[in-house]
C-alpha cells in the first residue's frame, strides 16, 4: 500500500501530501508541509523526460533530516508537470512500502539466522529482526547498519560488492552469507547487499537435541539406544566430517574437491557454497595458470624476435638469419614442419629454408617449389605444393610483403589438424616480417656493393680521362717538339726526350696511384699552388703560350687533399682543352678567396665556342662539372666565338675551410 501521494511544485515544496497510516489517508496540514528541492528523488524526477515514469531506488524514509524508525523501506514513483510551453511546473510522486516485496527474501529469517537487505553505504534498508535501542523517538539520527553487526574487517567484505561465504572465529560465531543485488547498472557503484546470518550453535541443535533423546531413551533400552545413537551420530558428522576433510584439501591445493550433503539442512546449504567456492577457486586457478602459460610464451616469443632482429642488425649471412626464422617458427609454435619460401622476378619460387620433417618433404634449401596461391591467401589454411602428398593435415601460411611486392612466404605444418590462435599468427606475423627485412636488407646490400663497383669505375675513368690521358696528350706534345728539335738542335732534343721520359715515368705511376685511390704523383708531397706551377710550366712549353698564375698566398693551407685533388684536375683538364682546341696565346689561372667563396678561374683568348653545343657533346666539361658539384660547388663556362673562354669553379667557403 501506498504510504504518501504528494504534489511538488518547481521549487522543492510540498504544495500538496496526502499521508495514509494503514487505514484511511490524512490530508497533511500546510504548516506541516516540507521543503524536499535537496533530495535526490526531486532533482531526478525533474529532468524526466515528458510521457515517461521515474522509479527511484529502494532506501529508507527520511523526515526532517532523520531516518524514520522503524526504518520502511521505500521506492517512489513521480512524473513530471510542465506547462504547454514545456515549461517545468514540479512533481506528482508516490511513497510506496516496499516492505511487501521484501517479505518472501525477508521470511527466510523465520527458519534460521537473520536475514536483511543493506545499501551499499552499510545502511539496513530491511531485515527479519531489527536491533532495538533505548529510545521510543519516531525517528532516529543515525539508521541502524551493517557496522552495528559485523566485525569492521567483515563489514567491509560484505559491503564490497561481490558474493562470498564466510565463517566467524570460534563457537559461537556465526556463518554468513551475502550477494550484492545491482538494481540499476547504470548507477555503478550504487547496490543492495542481501545477507543471512545464522550462528553455528543452531546448525548444530538438531544433534544436540537428538543425542538427548537418546540419551533419556537409553535408560529403557540401553543397548538399542547405543545402537542407535552411534548410527545417528555418523549420519550427523558426516557431512560435517566431509566438508572438513574438503576443506583441508582446497587448503593444500586441490581445488577440484568436492562435496556432496543431502541432509536438507543448512549442513546441505553450507556444502553447496562450500561447492561453490571451490569452483570459483578452481577456476581462478586454470585462467591464473593459463595466463602465466601464456606469459611465458609471449616472454619467449618475443626473446625469439629479439634474437633474430639483433642478428638482423648484426649483418649476419642471409641464410643463417632464414634458418634461424624457421627454427623459431617450429619450435615455438609445436609445429611439425616450417619452410620460409623465396620468390624473385628472376627466379622461380624456391626453398629458402626449412625445419623439421625435412625428410617427409622431400626438399632441400634452394630447390624449386610449383607456383602456389600461399603468397595470396594470408594466415588461411591453404594447399600448398611442398606438403600435398604428405600427411600434413594443418597448413598455415603468412607472405611476405615489402612494399607492394611480395617476397615470399613463412609456412607452418601440422601432423594433426590444429588452428592458431590469434597471439600465434601475430608471432608467426613477426617472424615473417623480421625474415622480410633480412631479405630487404641483403638485396640492399647487393646493390649498394653494385652501386660502389659502378662508382668505382667511373671513378677510375674520369681520372684516366682528366689525368693520364692529359698527360700522355702533353708528351705527345713533347715528342713533336723532339721531331722538330731532332735536325736544328740535337743537345736540347736529348734533354727534352729525358724530360719526357721522366713526364712518362710519373703517368706510370699516377696509373698506380689512380687504381688504388691515391692523389695523382704531382700532387703528392705539394700543395695546390706548387702542383698548378708544375703543370703551367710544362702545358706553356709544350703548347707554346703564355701563361699567367695568380695564387692568392696561403689559399692551398684551407683546402683538404681530396679538395685540392679535385681542383687540380679540373684546372688540368681546362689547360689542356686550351692546349688542344683554343689555339689561344695567353692564359690566366687564379685562385683566390670571393667573400663566402673559393674561386678557380681558368681565361684564355682562343678561338671561343657556342656553350651549349659543346657542353652536350664533350666528356671533359661533364667530368669537371661532377667535381666541382662533388666539392659542394658549382661550374660556370662562358665563351663566344671568336671572344675567348673563361670557366670559373666556386667553392662555398665551408667546404674550403
Amino acid at each position: 500500500m501506498y504510504h504518501q501521494v504528494r504534489f511538488i511544485d518547481e521549487t522543492g515544496r510540498e504544495i500538496v501530501r496526502v499521508d495514509f497510516d494503514g487505514e484511511r489517508p490524512h490530508l497533511v496540514a500546510p504548516g506541516a508541509l516540507q521543503t524536499k528541492r535537496d533530495r535526490y528523488y526531486f532533482t531526478e524526477a525533474m529532468v524526466t523526460p515528458p510521457g515517461s515514469v521515474y522509479v527511484s531506488p529502494m532506501d529508507l524514509n527520511v523526515e526532517y533530516g532523520a531516518v524514520e524508525v522503524p526504518p520502511r523501506p521505500m521506492v517512489r514513483y513521480a512524473v513530471a508537470l510542465r506547462t504547454a510551453r514545456g515549461a517545468p511546473r514540479g512533481i506528482v510522486i508516490l511513497n510506496l512500502h516496499a516492505s511487501r516485496i521484501l517479505g518472501q527474501v525477508l521470511a527466510l529469517g523465520r527458519e534460521l539466522g537473520s536475514v536483511s537487505l543493506a545499501s551499499s553505504t552499510g545502511h539496513y534498508l530491511s531485515r527479519s529482526e531489527w536491533v532495538r535501542g533505548p529510545t521510543d523517538a519516531p525517528f532516529a539520527r543515525r539508521p541502524e547498519g551493517v557496522a552495528q553487526d559485523f566485525a569492521p574487517a567483515l563489514a567491509a567484505t560484505i559491503l564490497a560488492g561481490t558474493p562470498a561465504t564466510i565463517a566467524e572465529p570460534g563457537f559461537g560465531g556465526r556463518v554468513v552469507a551475502f550477494a550484492p543485488i545491482f538494481p540499476r547498472p547504470e548507477a555503478g557503484a550504487e547496490f543492495w547487499v542481501l545477507a543471512h546470518a545464522y550462528r553455528k550453535r543452531e546448525v548444530l541443535a538438531s544433534i544436540w537435541s537428538l543425542q538427548l533423546v537418546v540419551v533419556t531413551l537409553g535408560a529403557g533400552v540401553l543397548g538399542v539406544a547405543v545402537v542407535l545413537g552411534v548410527v545417528a551420530a555418523r549420519h550427523f558428522t558426516r557431512p560435517i566430517t566431509a566438508l572438513s576433510t574438503a576443506a583441508e584439501a582446497v587448503a593444500s591445493g586441490n581445488y577440484a574437491q568436492r562435496v556432496r550433503v543431502e541432509t536438507n539442512d543448512e549442513l546441505e546449504d553450507l556444502a553447496r557454497h562450500f561447492t561453490r567456492m571451490a569452483t570459483r577457486l578452481e577456476h581462478r586457478e586454470r585462467e591464473l595458470r593459463e595466463a602465466s602459460e601464456r606469459a611465458e610464451r609471449k616472454a619467449m616469443e618475443s626473446q625469439a624476435l629479439y634474437g633474430i632482429g639483433t642478428e638482423v642488425l648484426g649483418l649476419l649471412a642471409l641464410p643463417r638469419i632464414l634458418d634461424r626464422v624457421a627454427d623459431k617458427a617450429r619450435e615455438l609454435l609445436r609445429a611439425d614442419v616450417a619452410m620460409l619460401c623465396l620468390a624473385t622476378p628472376e627466379r622461380p619460387l624456391r626453398l629458402g629454408a626449412m625445419s623439421g620433417a625435412t625428410e617427409a618433404l622431400g626438399l632441400a634449401p634452394g630447390d624449386r617449389i610449383p607456383v602456389c596461391a600461399c603468397a595470396q591467401a594470408g594466415c588461411v589454411e591453404v594447399l600448398c605444393p611442398a606438403v600435398v602428398g604428405t600427411p600434413f593435415t594443418t597448413h598455415v601460411a603468412v607472405p611476405m610483403k615489402s612494399r607492394d611486392r611480395v617476397v615470399g612466404d613463412l609456412c607452418v605444418a601440422f601432423l594433426e589438424p590444429r588452428a592458431l590462435g590469434p597471439d600465434e599468427r601475430e608471432f608467426l606475423t613477426g617472424l615473417a616480417n623480421l625474415a622480410t627485412i633480412a631479405i630487404e636488407k641483403a638485396r640492399l646490400h647487393d646493390e649498394v656493393t653494385e652501386l660502389t663497383r659502378l662508382e668505382e669505375r667511373e671513378r677510375i675513368a674520369a681520372d684516366l680521362h682528366d689525368g693520364i690521358i692529359q698527360s700522355i696528350y702533353a708528351a705527345g706534345l713533347g715528342l713533336e717538339e723532339c721531331v722538330r728539335l731532332a735536325d736544328e738542335a740535337p743537345v736540347a732534343m736529348q734533354r727534352r726526350l729525358e724530360e719526357l721520359i721522366d713526364a712518362l715515368n710519373v703517368v706510370i705511376r699516377d696509373v698506380r696511384n689512380y687504381v688504388v685511390g691515391l692523389a695523382p704523383e704531382r700532387l703528392q708531397d705539394r700543395d695546390l699552388c706548387q702542383a698548378l706551377a708544375d703543370l703551367a710550366r710544362g702545358l706553356s712549353l709544350n703548347g707554346l703560350l703564355e701563361l699567367e698564375l695568380e695564387l692568392e698566398p696561403g689559399v692551398e693551407g684551407r683546402l683538404t687533399p681530396a679538395q685540392t685533388a679535385e681542383l687540380y684536375h679540373i684546372c688540368r683538364e681546362a689547360l689542356t682543352n686550351i692546349v688542344k682546341h683554343a689555339r689561344a696565346s695567353r692564359v690566366v689561372l687564379s685562385v683566390a678567396r670571393d667573400g663566402d667563396a673559393l674561386r678557380v678561374t681558368v681565361e684564355d683568348d682562343g678561338v671561343g665556342f657556342e656553350v651549349p653545343a659543346r657542353r652536350q657533346a664533350g666528356r671533359g666539361l661533364r667530368n669537371m662539372t661532377d667535381r666541382a658539384r662533388r666539392l659542394g660547388g658549382d661550374l660556370a663556362v662562358e665563351s663566344l666565338p671568336g671572344r675567348g673562354t673563361r670557366i670559373t669553379v666556386a667553392i662555398p667557403a665551408e667546404v674550403a675551410a
